[in-house]
């Protein structure tokens, strides 16, 4: 094939992302309006696609392959959800794009509608190439509040086809650097339900509050624990699995024994931690905390919900194909990693060899005057197409 002509896919790129951007679908809401302006981009190029809907039929997820029904193809992953703009002090239009000296703003220039442009601007390119393993397009809903639509859009990949993909690049923004490992993610409620009293009885009640400060104090240590135990991988920063407690609310006045408290907390994963081991002991400590109280307040309880499901952590060795190939293509010399979570472990655990790659970086994505360069969409178009041309050979 010519080679590619990257200005006039950088133009189409950006006149994509234009409109993507235009979207103001924020994790958790309705993502119908972007999602069939993609669908009209895969109609106008005559492509066979798919929908997963959400059970109320709002949300849809989209997938497609383009290339050959043969084993061994790729995938290409993002999520069509942004978030929140509200409170942050922008100095631009939020949900339009405005370019400025090589710089394009708006919400989810970046993260990562970046990377869907590049996606939708190469298919003609895709279709023209002779290709022998064939290139999927996967775009998701809710990946902002949990990753929540990624399994059921996996699972509906591997029935949709009789080919098996072999890999997934997901393209969060990484600056085009490759990423083989990612922290998992797990965040919770903690409710502590007591009875009110006379804060003169305090040492006659249960204070939901301060049996929170328990808890919390528990979490802490755990944290700490893991650190003495040498559970360290030096990949990330910080090198460790971390337990953060970000919210607290409850009691009603200074003068009442709180008869209910809640706090929110989260649990940052580095893979060879099992995040559901520091789960089953929080809740065997919870345990304990009821049955010590039940004497004094047969009323008192404690549960954990949890926010989402835990979102997998990534752990792909440097050594597998794809990590070696992306390195190639991207220039990478040592893969790195990120801390914050993705779909990257969802389609691991499903099978996929997987890395994130991506457009723009995370620096800049979930703030005032979001952004992305415009060299990095030339430099995912550019991977895109190596990617294109590996499928070639």
């Amino acid at each position: 094939m010519e080679s590619i002509d990257l200005q006039n896919v950088t133009d189409r790129a950006i006149q994509l992302l234009e409109k993507l951007i235009s979207f103001p679908v924020l994790g958790g809401e309705s993502n119908l309006s972007i999602s069939q302006y993609i669908e009209d981009v895969f109609k106008e190029h005559d492509i066979d696609y798919h929908q997963v809907f959400n059970e109320d039929k709002d949300k849809v997820s989209l997938h497609c392959r383009i290339g050959p029904a043969v084993d061994g193809g790729t995938i290409l992953s993002g999520h069509t959800d942004v978030v929140s703009v509200e409170g942050q002090p922008w100095t631009r239009k939020t949900f339009e794009l405005t370019r400025e000296n090589g710089k394009l703003y708006g919400r989810g220039t970046a993260d990562m509608k970046g990377f869907l442009a590049c996606c939708l601007a190469m298919i003609p390119r895709l279709q023209q190439a002779p290709l022998k393993r064939p290139i999927y397009f996967a775009f998701s809903y809710d990946e902002e509040i949990g990753c929540l639509a990624g399994p059921a859009l996996i699972e509906h990949i591997i029935a949709s086809y009789t080919e098996k993909p072999a890999y997934a690049i997901i393209g969060e923004p990484s600056s085009m650097q490759t990423i083989n490992a990612e922290k998992g993610i797990g965040m919770f409620t903690t409710t502590i339900t007591s009875s009110a009293a006379h804060s003169s009885e305090i040492r006659t009640s249960v204070s939901a509050i301060n049996e929170a400060t328990y808890l919390i104090q528990w979490l802490n240590g755990r944290m700490e624990k893991l650190l003495h135990e040498g559970k360290i991988d030096e990949r990330f920063d910080p090198p460790h699995t971390t337990i953060h407690v970000g919210t607290i609310k409850g009691g009603t006045a200074v003068n009442i024994v709180a008869d209910n408290c809640s706090f929110e907390w989260d649990i940052r994963n580095i893979p060879s931690d099992d995040i559901q081991e520091i789960i089953d002991e929080f809740e065997a400590y919870c345990r304990e905390r009821e049955q010590l109280n039940s004497s004094t307040n047969s009323d008192f309880s404690i549960s954990t919900q949890a926010n989402f499901p835990v979102v997998l952590s990534l752990n792909t060795p440097e050594n597998e194909h794809i990590v070696t190939m992306v390195n190639q293509w991207t220039y990478t010399d040592v893969p790195g990693t990120v801390a914050f979570g993705s779909e990257a472990g969802q389609y691991a655990a499903a099978g996929f060899k997987t890395v994130v790659c991506g457009p723009g970086n995370m620096a800049q994505g979930h703030r005032a005057d979001e952004y992305i360069a415009i060299s990095q969409l030339k430099k995912c178009l550019s991977f895109i197409d190596k990617l294109m041309t590996s499928q070639i050979e």
